[in-house]
């Protein structure tokens, strides 16, 4: 709470010492005007409008923009100079305290219009640039009809394994609208995958993120919603069907009105899908030991999510909103287990069949209340406040009906009945505070943020015996955990000629609190860290830059992950949370290069301490495999990677192509296998075609070579995707149709090496559709947009598998 309170005071101090700077200032933004990516180094002239003398010389920074302070009130004539690109001439800009910062476009001299243009006519799905990869997913044909899960599987380097995301090798932390969404493995998964893709604008993929971000993860995953951008009223109809094994669907409808001061806004989607799931494995428990297991799996989804809103323009300088959201979702699952234990020289063979039926639903509530302002006439000075409020509620039942066969397949003695009850209620609360300025001196950005969560699951397992049911003590828990985070960020930066430098600092102070209240076991923990970063640019030209950067953060468990329970899959595996967790630190170091905007390379090494890794483990009673977690001591990764943008045929056919490889290795003492490891390289390449008829091609496709680490040896991965899109009616509607894993050659094979035996699995979810969707825009479309929500409590909203 010291820490807590020196932040809070730091904030006030500092926002009353800015408040007292020069208000006299003239500021703006220069970007090349075709690709509207910003131009670090731009020089920038003013001139008295009456003599013509020059008045003062800046250039922009690393992102582009440009600030004169204490400028006497004036007109001026302002010149801009960028090589490669036509000298730019503005003249009689008045300059007063209420004077607007600029924004100004170049264009490129004809000489070098092929040399530097970085994205075609049509924008491709992948661009890139020195400091993040961004997937335009409302721009894709590919993506239409999708979900989030889908989206991100198609970036350069990113992977799922063992049921957990990783980009080059690292863990990564997802972002809705720039705040936190701290997921882990099957959690992440059901949020992405009821997040229709239509809903979304945008994907940015950030490998060493400033101060300002939560220290959450080793990368950053920033999913930016689609937002309306109009006056007047308007809005959007999108209506899907795709089939596969099963037929699905998706419709959806966007309303939004905003006169001068008000902007009020609301929709809602639903989505039904139908998919299937399917697992082989073979486990060797011993020499003459072995279990075979294979499961098929339908899960049917009925998503409906729905909002409401509106924003409120105090006056020029201010404004505030109020922001409801919900989600009501239902999951039904058919499985078919069927397992085979062989015994050598046993007298028979034993086989199982478990068939599984179960219903989920999940309710959520959430609102969000924003105020924002600007505290000075020059907008460089900028306070923006959240407090969220946010409501989990979960019931998931499943039926398990286990029969036992002989060697003949004649099923002898009766079915074991068993069943799970498991709600859950959570809630958090939220409050951030986030400040923004810039001075004489350098850009200033400083933030605290409060967190309190609570989740409450309660798990009984029931079995049947003579006829009545029971409660299973072996399975059942009742489980609540607290949480408090107080965090409070300082971030710095300054161009200095040709360099850029930022400097940043957060810390955050963590309570925790764990009740196992079927066992009566209270853990607590309370850990404070600081996590420094510093990031160094030098652009040597208009045409290459270099770059260097460290970042220091923290990987936490998800709220499964600490939580005791059992999942049970069969009488031979499930799997179990592990309460004793630490936080995984890590540092990581990165090297960049960018060349005229189209070859862009990047080497990093990062260093995990107290590295959090999934593991397998023998049960003490029976011939049953555990899927846990645990702490495995360090681990290092190494990456490298090379993309190359270009575009030919005057940006008809545009071309994104990664070739990239990383290295990950644990070094675990207790667990002798972790440390198995091996290079592995990978290829994505993304490409836009414009067609005649206003058609638009895209097609996308990516390879993975084996990838080992820890205890898990991946095979190979491969996927390619095709799409088509045309504007109709008047360029009102737009029709895509895409087929997504055209070989449908997209599966898991892997082998798992634990402490008594060997597993090999291949799984299967159904990844090949067809699908055809069609979107409709309707009323005024010349607005501006509708504010994009920032809420403070996406981080714990993810670690407990809410949308």
């Amino acid at each position: 709470m010291r820490t807590f309170s020196m932040l809070t005071i730091l904030l006030l101090i500092s926002c009353s010492l800015l408040a007292q700077t020069t208000t006299n200032r003239f500021s703006g933004s220069v970007a090349d005007s075709l690709s509207k990516q910003p131009l670090p180094n731009a020089t920038v002239k003013i001139k008295n409008s009456l003599d013509t003398t020059i008045t003062a010389i800046t250039t922009t920074d690393t992102k582009g923009f440009f600030v004169f302070k204490a400028v006497k009130a004036g007109n001026y004539n302002m010149v801009i100079n960028y090589v490669g690109y036509k000298p730019l001439v503005l003249k009689n800009i008045p300059v007063d305290e209420s004077a607007k910062p600029l924004s100004i476009q170049l264009g490129l001299e004809a000489k070098g219009l092929n040399a530097v243009t970085v994205t075609a006519a049509a924008k491709p799905f992948i661009t890139v640039t020195a400091d993040k990869v961004t997937l335009n997913v409302a721009s894709s044909p590919v993506a239409a009809g999708g979900n989030a899960y889908d989206v991100l599987l198609r970036a350069p380097g990113l992977i799922e394994q063992s049921g957990a995301l990783s980009l080059n090798g690292k863990s990564v932390n997802v972002l809705v609208n720039g705040r936190q969404s701290n997921l882990t493995g099957e959690d992440l998964k059901t949020m992405l995958t009821n997040m229709p893709a239509n809903g979304i604008e945008k994907v940015e993929l950030l490998s060493n993120p400033s101060s300002k971000y939560d220290a959450q993860g080793g990368s950053v995953i920033n999913i930016i919603l689609a937002k309306n951008k109009n006056f007047g009223t308007n809005g959007s109809v999108t209506a899907g069907i795709g089939t596969g094994r099963f037929v699905k669907y998706n419709t959806g409808l966007t309303l939004n009105y905003r006169n001068k001061n008000i902007n009020v806004y609301g929709g809602y989607d639903f989505m039904h899908n139908r998919q299937y799931y399917q697992s082989n494995s073979f486990r060797a428990l011993n020499g003459n030991t072995s279990i075979v297991e294979n499961e098929y799996e339908v899960r049917k989804r009925d998503n409906n999510s729905a909002k409401i809103g509106f924003d409120y323009d105090i006056n020029k300088r201010s404004s505030l909103g109020v922001l409801v959201r919900g989600f009501n979702n239902v999951r039904y699952r058919d499985v078919t287990h069927n397992t085979l234990l062989d015994v050598a020289n046993a007298a028979k063979d034993s086989t199982s069949q478990i068939l599984t039926t179960g219903k989920a639903t999940f309710f959520n509530p959430s609102v969000n209340v924003y105020y924002k302002t600007t505290l000075d006439s020059a907008g460089k000075k900028e306070l923006t406040i959240n407090a969220d409020y946010f409501n989990y509620k979960k019931e998931w039942n499943d039926d398990f009906v286990t029969r036992y066969y002989d060697e003949k397949s004649a099923e002898y003695g009766l079915p074991y009945l068993l069943r799970d009850n498991s709600p859950a209620n959570n809630t958090v609360k939220s409050f951030t505070a986030d400040f923004v300025a810039t001075t004489k001196f350098a850009k200033w950005e400083m933030g605290l943020k409060t967190a309190f969560t609570t989740t409450d699951n309660n798990i009984l397992w029931e079995s049947m015996e003579n006829g009545n049911w029971k409660n299973d003590l072996n399975k059942s828990n009742h489980f609540i955990y607290k949480e408090n985070v107080n965090a409070g960020y300082i971030n710095f930066s300054k161009t200095i000629k040709k360099y850029s430098l930022q400097l940043g600092l957060r810390a955050e102070q963590t309570n925790t609190e764990g009740n196992a209240v079927t066992s009566n076991v209270v853990n607590k923990n309370d850990y404070l860290n600081v996590f420094p970063n510093i990031a160094v640019s030098y652009n040597q030209s208009a045409t290459q830059q270099f770059g260097i950067s460290y970042r220091k953060s923290i990987q936490r468990f998800g709220f499964d992950i600490v939580n005791p329970f059992v999942i049970y899959q069969s009488q031979y595996s499930y799997a179990q949370g592990n309460p004793n967790i630490q936080p995984m630190l890590m540092h990581s170091v990165e090297l960049s290069h960018s060349y005229k905007y189209q070859i862009f390379s990047k080497v990093s090494y990062t260093r995990m301490d107290n590295s959090l890794a999934p593991v397998f483990k023998r049960s003490l009673t029976d011939s049953a495999v555990i899927s846990t977690y645990d702490n495995l001591g360090s681990a290092n990764v190494y990456q490298a990677n090379a993309t190359i943008v270009k575009n030919f045929f005057k940006g008809k056919f545009g071309t994104v192509n990664t070739i990239g490889a990383f290295y990950a290795t644990y070094n675990a003492s207790s667990y002798t296998n972790q440390v198995n490891a091996k290079v592995t390289g990978y290829i994505s390449s993304n490409n836009t075609i414009g067609l005649p008829g206003k058609i638009k091609a895209e097609i996308m496709l990516f390879y993975y070579s084996p990838i080992a680490t820890g205890v898990f040896q991946q095979k190979s991965l491969f996927q390619m995707n095709a799409g088509f899109s045309r504007p109709v009616l008047n360029n009102n509607a737009t029709l895509a149709l895409n087929v997504t894993d055209v070989f449908n050659t997209l599966e898991s094979r892997y082998d798992v090496l634990y402490q008594g035996g060997t597993m090999n699995s291949v799984n299967k979810t159904e990844t090949r559709f067809v699908n055809l969707v069609f979107t409709y825009r309707f009323g005024n479309t010349k607005v501006k947009a509708s504010k994009v929500r920032k809420t403070g409590i996406e981080d714990e909203k993810g670690r407990m598998n809410a949308n």
